[in-house]
């Protein structure tokens, strides 16, 4: 099976932010965010470092509260390294549940007080959640 990736990119309190998604299969193995560290050095006016980067992990975590699908939030909280410049977080994705949007935790209640069973959340919609192992196995 061969791999492709998805992008994103959002500004986050002032720096472009990218999130790149490995996804192989229709299921999404491995989440990156990066920002360069000379871009958000000038944006806060300061030298880069743990305060700047609190600053950017901090606005991932309030996008995700506005989008409301943790992907952001949760692979900031990734350790981070340094690259060419940029300051990147990786996050493996062992499980579809691992990057199960928080909207499919929600209760939808409806007017007779009947509550609506959700169905199991998958990274491909219309299979059960899968472990991702083998998937993750083939890319080595």
């Amino acid at each position: 099976m061969l791999a492709e990736t998805r992008e994103r990119e959002g500004e986050i309190r002032g720096v472009r932010v990218r999130l790149v998604e490995v996804v192989v299969a229709g299921h999404i193995v491995e989440q990156v965010i990066s920002y360069d560290m000379a871009e958000a050095e000038g944006v806060h006016s300061q030298p880069f470092g743990e305060d700047v980067d609190r600053i950017l992990q901090g606005g991932m975590f309030a996008f995700d509260k506005i989008a409301g699908d943790e992907m952001w939030g949760r692979t900031a909280t990734a350790p981070a390294y340094v690259l060419d410049g940029k300051c990147v977080r990786t996050r493996k994705i062992a499980h579809c549940d691992d990057i199960k949007p928080a909207s499919a935790w929600w209760t939808i209640t409806r007017p007779d007080g009947t509550e609506v069973e959700n169905p199991p959340w998958s990274c491909v919609a219309g299979e059960p959640p899968i472990t991702h192992e083998e998937l993750t196995a083939l890319r080595r």
